[in-house]
């Protein structure tokens, strides 16, 4: 039983005869491996049925054999059954149901719009079909359609339309097929009728060439004669023992056609058609304006040969041609065109008057000891002696020569020419103009010997007349050419006025330059142009010496139509006629108003280099002054150290090394900063932290440094936003605590009485912070240079407070590069609030972080700590350091006794890893460690304190990092982070 989908319903089915166009188209004998091609790539069965029922199965469409007795209830006539059923798809497909349980889909295949068959793809059912599910658990009822289900593919609805597609796409190859053999066979009926038709159109043919009145000749594909009519024999003057197998270029085409005539053959021989009028002449080189129409002759799709018609045109062609060839040469000599591409158009022209000549012009040089020669197709013109030109003879008598080859060699012969060739013929026309000759124009063949007749000739001297008018318009246009355009394209502008300073000219220039059109300022005085910042005096000396005659300069203040105020460096000078009168003056002005600008800035940049250095100078002075004095403690107090003095002695000089020590850490580290961001060698590390987190650590900073200042009686204050229990933002963390602490230092060290105060809030996404003091304050006129490099609010030699003046510039810098801003607002003597706004709040949502109430030491068992050290001194630093805190400690001299001391030891909690060392250095380690121990904290150190250490060092494995000198306390607290992490 068959199952129609439910989206299709039935429809008229195909006419039979409407196919019967196909009855003797076969299918194709690849058919079925194409099937089985298709098969193979979709998993499917398929077949193909044509509308006399005739099939083709796949190789593994043994289920489908089911499909007829199925579908046409023993008609065995599928084609018309599937016709029956309408589609509502755009693709035209019908998907059917048999056998109870099975799909096919039949695509139609189409030759010339009709159905010719259809393709077959089946022997599948859906994945959501209930058969499916009951093939899937083996639940089918009879042994039959056990089988049958051996055979069927399960497929899924998106997979059967993919075949779908891929059916559609194959039905347009396997259609082509039918389609190619279809043109086939009508392609042999139309040749068939083709031979009928040509045997009739060959005896008309013969009839017609025999008695035509245009010329005809019957060429080989070769270009070769095979015949000709009588007509063709009585125009070119030939018998046909004459032209029978020679070709037909060597025969009637003059050598200056050679070319066209090659073109027009080789038309003809791959199938076109050739239609055009042209020059050809007789046996005896008499030319004859003709119409040539060229065809090919084919039969059964073989070009046999081709045959050429040519009417005779003479008469006609030169009454059409003369008057347009007289306009169209004069159109020419009025033209901008240089006098080579003038002969060259006019050749063009006068190709069916010259033949096989062509044109040459010579004219007379300026000096009139040579001539400037040029023939039609040179690329330009060559001086040659009066001896080597037959014009020599033409300009002396004075009147126009036309010589065949003898009489060209007994002018030579009598006028001792030394031509370099020979012409077969020439023709030369006196060039007079203003009743002189200024040249010699004609024509000239050395080919062939060209036969002009009278009339031609005629129209020759006529031009004459025209081209030499033409030249001398032509000498003085150049002339005025290179004026004007020198004039239009100078780069200064130019004004020309009469004597009473009217314009009356202006060049581009001029307009560019000051914004005024030349119809805007055409009559007026330039005095339009005046800023008032030139004094009239000037004004005055200068139009007195052009009135005088003579010629005046000066730089001028001028004002553009925009209001603009632009410097010109002008030239005014006056213009004289024959009798010395003066007719005009003419202006000629440089914009210099960028080289004013220039000059500006060039003092303007000298000022503010000698600004510059003297900051630097003052800079170094004061970093000498601050470099020495820390040095100056730590040198002076280990000097004194020595056994003479006692262990307290001893313990307040080394307190003191140690504050010196950190206050000249501080100074470099000051100068290696804005040095790194200076270069915008700084990179900025975004992350999430807790304003809690910063908040300590700016009190921790702040108390050390108060100790550092012993500002022991200064308040210091912090002051979060209590609106909020956490405020969770992200930037960088170490950039921002640097900012900050930067601020807070600058505030205790120039607060003596009274607060220091730390705080911050929300406002909105902002976050605000805020340093405040009750210190010295800053003077009104200091506020915008304090952020400078190098600059200070007291920068005398008898200032109160040290440092560096670099403090505030890095913390400038370091906002810019964070995306916020730094403001300062300070009355004297009264104290300072620095603000810094940054757009970085993620959440304000309370949270609390729970505390490691072990303060991330193990209570059971002392860590072991391995310190990767090659320096003595170092490791018994923090050997110092760590045993006094409890830890065990054990060293390795170098990276690779630390891998091992690693791969062997597992009782190392932590490894302290010095990045430069020998043999292995501390990075390499590093990533070999962590290979086989990944859970190992590692903490990299180094003497090396530059910004991009630490992400290096990062990225190779290290937990964390830590620059030489080390800080106790930071150490520390590094330590004690990772190992309660560990545990």
């Amino acid at each position: 039983m068959v199952k129609v989908n439910s989206l299709y319903s039935p429809k008229k089915s195909v006419s039979k005869n409407t196919l019967e166009c196909f009855d003797t188209l076969p299918i194709p004998k690849n058919l079925n491996t194409l099937l089985n091609d298709f098969s193979f790539l979709s998993k499917c069965s398929c077949l193909f049925v044509d509308y006399k029922n005739r099939y083709v199965y796949s190789n593994d469409s043994k289920a489908m054999t089911l499909l007829d007795s199925e579908f046409t209830g023993g008609t065995n006539d599928l084609f018309a059954e599937v016709s029956k059923v309408k589609t509502e798809r755009e693709d035209e497909c019908v998907e059917l149901v048999y056998a109870n349980y099975t799909r096919a889909v039949f695509i139609p295949v189409k030759v010339k719009g009709a159905v010719f068959g259809y393709f077959v793809y089946g022997q599948f059912i859906q994945n959501s079909d209930l058969q499916a599910w009951e093939i899937a658990q083996g639940n089918l009822l009879i042994e039959e359609e056990k089988e049958a289900s051996k055979l069927v593919k399960v497929l899924s609805r998106e997979e059967i339309e993919e075949n779908i597609n891929r059916s559609i796409r194959f039905v347009r190859v396997i259609a082509s097929q039918f389609e190619m053999n279809y043109d086939l066979n009508s392609e042999i009926r139309k040749n068939q009728e083709a031979a009928n038709e040509l045997r009739i159109q060959k005896t008309f043919f013969e009839n017609l060439f025999d008695h035509s009145f245009d010329a005809i000749v019957i060429l080989d594909n070769d270009d070769i004669v095979i015949q000709a009519n009588k007509e063709f024999l009585r125009l070119f003057e030939y018998s046909e023992e004459e032209i029978i197998s020679k070709k037909i270029n060597d025969l009637i085409v003059p050598e200056r056609f050679k070319e066209e005539g090659l073109q027009a053959t080789k038309n003809v021989s791959i199938g076109n058609q050739t239609d055009l009028t042209t020059i050809r002449h007789t046996k005896f080189g008499k030319q004859i304006h003709v119409q040539l129409l060229g065809k090919s002759i084919v039969l059964d799709n073989n070009q046999l040969a081709v045959y050429a018609i040519y009417r005779n045109l003479t008469q006609l062609v030169w009454n059409q041609k003369r008057e347009l060839i007289i306009r169209h040469i004069s159109d020419l000599l009025n033209s901008s065109m240089n006098s080579v591409e003038l002969i060259n158009k006019i050749g063009e022209e006068l190709e069916q008057v010259i033949g096989v000549g062509q044109l040459f012009l010579e004219l007379i040089a300026p000096d009139k000891r040579y001539l400037r020669a040029f023939i039609e197709k040179d690329k330009d013109f060559k001086a040659i002696d009066y001896s080597e030109s037959l014009s020599s003879v033409v300009i002396r008598e004075k009147r126009t020569l036309y010589l065949n080859e003898e009489q060209v060699n007994d002018f030579v012969r009598s006028n001792k020419l030394s031509l370099e060739r020979i012409p077969k013929s020439w023709l030369g026309i006196p060039l007079i103009a203003e009743e002189k000759i200024v040249g010699v124009f004609g024509v000239t063949s050395f080919s062939e010997a060209t036969e002009m007749n009278a009339e031609s000739i005629r129209l020759l001297e006529e031009l004459s007349i025209q081209l030499a008018a033409g030249t001398v318009k032509k000498a003085n246009d150049i002339k005025l050419r290179i004026l004007q355009r020198s004039t239009e394209q100078s780069p200064a502008s130019i004004i020309i006025t009469d004597t009473q300073g009217n314009i009356e000219y202006v060049n581009p220039k001029f307009c560019q330059v000051t914004g005024y059109s030349f119809n805007e300022v055409r009559g007026l005085n330039p005095r339009f142009l005046k800023s008032d910042s030139t004094p009239l005096e000037t004004y005055k000396d200068m139009w007195d010496s052009v009135l005088a005659g003579k010629e005046w300069g000066g730089e001028i203040l001028n004002k553009k139509k925009n209001k603009e105020l632009f410097w010109e460096r002008s030239i005014f000078s006056p213009i004289k006629d024959g009798e010395g009168k003066i007719t005009h003056i003419v202006a000629v002005k440089e914009d210099i108003t960028e080289t004013k600008k220039f000059q500006r800035e060039l003092l303007l940049s000298k000022r503010r280099a000698e600004e510059s250095d003297r900051l630097k100078s003052a800079f170094l002075a004061n970093m000498s002054h601050e470099l020495r004095t820390p040095l100056n403690a730590v040198i002076g107090f280990s000097n004194l150290c020595d056994e003479s003095l006692s262990i307290t002695e001893i313990m307040e000089f080394v307190r003191l090394i140690n504050m010196s020590g950190n206050q000249l850490l501080g100074i470099i580290e000051d100068i290696l900063s804005f040095t790194l961001i200076e270069s915008e060698s700084v990179q900025v590390d975004e992350e999430e932290f807790f304003m809690a987190d910063f908040l300590e650590s700016i009190k921790k900073m702040s108390k050390e440094k108060q100790i550092q200042e012993n500002k022991h009686r200064l308040g210091l204050q912090f002051k979060n936003d209590n609106r909020y229990s956490n405020i969770l933002v992200k930037t960088d963390f170490h950039r921002l605590l640097q900012v900050v602490t930067n601020l807070m230092k600058n505030a205790l060290k120039f607060t003596n009485e009274g607060f220091v105060e730390f705080g911050y809030k929300v406002d909105g996404e902002i976050l605000t912070l805020y340093v405040k003091d009750s210190g010295v304050g800053i003077n009104e006129d200091k506020k915008n240079v304090i952020f400078d490099r190098f600059r200070q609010a007291d920068e005398s030699i008898t200032r109160t407070f040290g440092g560096t003046g670099l403090g505030l510039a890095i913390s400038k810098k370091i906002m810019d590069m964070l995306g916020g801003s730094i403001e300062v607002e300070s009355e004297l003597n009264v104290g300072s609030i620095f603000t810094l706004k940054l757009d970085c709040i993620l959440s304000t949502v309370n949270s609390k972080k729970e505390l490691d109430t072990t303060n991330g030491m193990k209570t059971e068992n002392t860590p072991l700590i391995l310190v990767a050290e090659d320096e003595i001194s170092n490791f018994k630093l923090i050997e110092a350091i760590l045993k006094r805190s409890g830890y065990e400690v054990v060293r390795a001299e170098n990276g690779e006794e630390a891998v091992e001391m690693c791969r062997k030891n597992q009782n190392i909690y932590l490894v302290l890893m010095d990045i430069r060392m020998p043999v292995m250095d501390g990075l390499i380690a590093t990533k070999q460690i962590k290979s086989f121990k990944p859970d190992l904290p590692i903490i990299a150190q180094t003497a090396y304190a530059m910004d991009g250490d630490e992400n290096k060092a990062i990225e190779e494995g290290c937990n964390d990092y830590i620059s030489k000198p080390i800080k106790k306390e930071l150490l520390l607290e590094k330590i004690k982070a990772l190992i309660s992490c560990k545990q």
